[in-house]
């Protein structure tokens, strides 16, 4: 039986990661594999500097997933894609970044209110 996510978004907001309660603090998980060739062995010193800069600013705040969509989430172009990390779970994917720096963070809320990421793409080509 496929699982699904989908159930718990909010299709009429696109700026809105699920219709949950958004006060609950921003967590970032690793569930599965990231996708191949935006993991973390593809990762330059550079990249994991983003990286680690990226997840800092958000965990040293003590963001909320509310603050975290607000300040983070990528709106233009395909925000909420939907995608099958495995072939029983389909989620919505989001793009994670600051300001019009080309490293995004890619991943899904799941029901236990996790940001799960999916990749990690330190040359994103479109930084709007």
């Amino acid at each position: 039986m496929k699982k699904s996510l989908t159930k718990e978004l909010n299709w009429d907001k696109k700026s809105e990661l699920s219709s949950k309660d958004k006060s609950y603090p921003f967590k970032i998980a690793i569930i599965h594999e990231l996708d191949n060739g935006f993991d973390f062995k593809s990762l330059t010193i550079s990249g994991l500097k983003n990286f680690h800069n990226l997840i800092y600013d958000i965990l040293s705040k003590k963001l909320t997933i509310a603050q975290v969509e607000k300040l983070y989430m990528r709106t233009h172009s395909k925000p909420l894609e939907k995608r099958w990390v495995s072939e029983q779970l389909e989620i919505r994917e989001i793009h994670l970044g600051k300001n019009r720096n080309p490293f995004r963070l890619f991943g899904y809320l799941n029901k236990d209110n996790y940001f799960v990421l999916t990749k990690i793409d330190p040359n994103h080509e479109y930084h709007d």
